[in-house]
């Protein structure tokens, strides 16, 4: 059977207030012809397919009308929730997505209750079960725990994952296609830059699953959450990456979708399919090294057609210099001053560059003189996720 492997859409997301609707709708049209050229037996989407639990009525359009489209095509889905999409939502759109042949998991629920499910392939020679885990939150991970483990105490998140990563894959066969899809952190997955849009709060040890855990059973792992496209080190598992380059984070990112071939008891032959059609994001300068506004103007027409982020040097200060950066580069879309004049020394992180779980840090540090225990740290992004904080805090290494 062939599946085709993609992830972390955040569809509605914007760059730095500027709207990418029509970028979104491009790719994913991309992403539809890849499905139909490959006749692909299943489409997979391992999580955050929006990017943020309420998303704009327009990101919602674009998502279910690419889903019609590949209903039109004749071919089913498999989607589920990441951090960022909102669980009891995607499991209310889940029975009329149903009719359409997408079928969706929301809330990570057990075998018994749906957590795998059963597909045949084009021609109906072969049957793929697909195991499901969404993203999961330590609530779940109690639930799992009570319903499950008879008694017995997880002690860590990392151990709740692994065990319900393990229940859902008991569904598989020896004369099925076996395939995983879930939304998660491996542990020495590599991640974007500090500006790669990703929530830093499921980037601290609280939120990782060490790699050993994935299960072996599995002929493919669909991962979902981590946008920078890699395999995992296993034979098995593989992060498809985002659809674009959502942050200046993951700039020089080629973003692609993965086409996969598996047939019972045979290893998955993996073919990454780059995708064309996303704009792409470049980084002219650094934090490290800015440039001049005369070396901006040699620069500017190798980035005509880019999303730019400027770090721009100067050595006073210049009224209207956002003015004339974009005169230059008019897609330039962020703009970092650096000042090289003794005044403008940097003395450490600006609080504008400072993480949510950073800014939290120093403020028990400076209040209380301590850095904050483990446990409230775990309580605190368990509460900051759950509040939906603002994406321009979130910027982390993810």
């Amino acid at each position: 059977m062939r599946f085709l492997h993609t992830s972390d859409w955040h569809v509605g997301k914007q760059l730095r207030n500027r709207r990418r609707d029509d970028e979104y709708a491009a790719a994913l049209t991309e992403v539809l012809e890849i499905a139909r050229s490959e006749e692909v037996d299943c489409l997979l989407v391992a999580g955050d397919v929006f990017d943020s639990a309420v998303p704009p009525p327009e990101a919602e359009r674009i998502v279910f009308h690419f889903f019609g489209e590949l209903a039109g095509a004749g071919i089913p889905a498999v989607v589920i929730a990441g951090n960022h999409d909102h669980p009891r939502r995607w499991d209310a759109y889940a029975p009329v997505l149903r009719h359409l042949g997408v079928h969706v998991r929301g809330e990570p629920v057990s075998v018994a209750d749906g957590g795998a499910i059963e597909l045949p392939s084009r021609d109906g020679a072969e049957t793929a079960i697909i195991a499901a885990l969404p993203w999961v939150n330590e609530r779940r991970v109690r639930d799992f725990e009570s319903l499950m483990m008879e008694g017995k105490h997880l002690e860590e998140y990392a151990d709740g994952v692994a065990q319900m990563l393990a229940h859902v894959c008991t569904a598989f066969r020896d004369d099925t296609v076996n395939v995983l899809v879930t939304h998660l952190l491996v542990d020495d997955a590599k991640v974007g830059g500090p500006e790669s849009g990703e929530r830093p709060l499921h980037m601290g040890q609280s939120y990782v699953v060490k790699r050993q855990a994935l299960p072996t059973t599995a002929q493919y792992i669909a991962l979902g959450h981590v946008h920078m496209p890699q395999d995992t080190g296993l034979a098995n598992g593989s992060y498809s990456g985002s659809l674009l380059q959502c942050d200046f984070g993951e700039a020089g990112q080629t973003k692609r979708v993965n086409v996969v071939e598996i047939a019972p008891g045979r290893k998955a032959k993996v073919r990454e399919v780059p995708l064309t059609t996303p704009k792409r994001l470049r980084n002219v300068g650094s934090h490290k090294e800015g440039v001049t506004l005369d070396e901006l103007k040699t620069l500017a027409p190798d980035v005509t057609e880019d999303y730019v982020k400027v770090f721009v040097k100067v050595d006073r200060p210049l009224p209207g210099l956002a003015e004339q950066v974009r005169e230059i580069v008019p897609n330039a879309v962020d703009i970092v001053v650096q000042r090289t004049d003794e005044e403008a020394e940097d003395t450490g992180p600006t609080v504008q560059r400072m993480s949510a779980q950073e800014l939290f840090a120093a403020y028990h540090q400076g209040a209380y003189g301590s850095a904050p225990a483990k446990e409230l740290l775990a309580l605190f992004n368990r509460l900051y996720e759950e509040g939906g904080g603002p994406m321009d805090a979130l910027h982390a290494a993810d």
